[in-house]
């Protein structure tokens, strides 16, 4: 990658970081990368194109570090692979939650690229997750049903706390008395001892329809 354009997707991703994709604007993006707009104008034509190869940027590395914890091959069975992924989702979900948190905001704001982004992932990741659900059901570790309907079981118990507490956290108005409801859905020790819970309770056990 030319490095003017890479610095330009790296000046990008600190300001998305802090501001969001919706506070990110190209003349204040060009005057942080110290390049001229007719440079980003050649590089990415507009913003809408710039964000998209943005977003995409960010989210690569964090799918292929999943892929990579699914592929491993060292799990004693499907189950611990999945809970594996899951554990290494919830690692990547801290390590990212101030661009995660910003994304979902953005989104509801109207920013087109975020919506995009959030309407391709049924088809990423989540696909990874539903297909180890069902290699997990074929050898009896988990309980009968459809695959989606035990995935939004567990994101409902692991993934959507941690969501919650990130909008909640961009809200200015919230008292402070809710600091310590926000730090206890946001914490991701927390987070992987839900999963346990949820797993536990979907574990296939004797006399269970297969």
């Amino acid at each position: 990658m030319h490095p003017t354009r890479q610095k330009l997707l790296d000046t990008g991703l600190a300001i998305a970081a802090d501001k969001g994709l919706r506070g990110l604007t190209v003349r204040e993006l060009a005057a942080a990368a110290e390049v001229n707009l007719g440079t980003f104008v050649y590089h990415f034509g507009n913003r809408d194109a710039f964000i998209d190869e943005l977003v995409e940027l960010w989210y690569a590395p964090l799918y292929d570090e999943l892929k990579t914890v699914a592929a491993k091959g060292t799990y004693p069975c499907a189950l611990a692979t999945f809970e594996a992924t899951m554990e290494a989702l919830i690692g990547l979900v801290a390590r990212q939650r101030s661009f995660i948190n910003h994304l979902f905001g953005d989104a509801l704001a109207g920013e087109g690229a975020a919506q995009r982004f959030l309407l391709s992932l049924p088809r990423r990741h989540p696909l990874l997750l539903i297909e180890q659900v069902r290699t997990a059901q074929a050898e009896g570790s988990l309980v009968a049903g459809h695959p989606l309907q035990l995935m939004i079981f567990i994101m409902g118990s692991v993934g959507l706390p941690l969501v919650i507490a990130g909008s909640g956290r961009q809200l200015g108005w919230l008292p402070p008395e809710a600091a310590p409801f926000l730090s206890q859905i946001d914490n991701p020790e927390a987070a992987r001892q839900r999963l346990a819970w949820a797993l536990r309770g979907l574990r296939r056990t004797e006399g269970d329809p297969a």
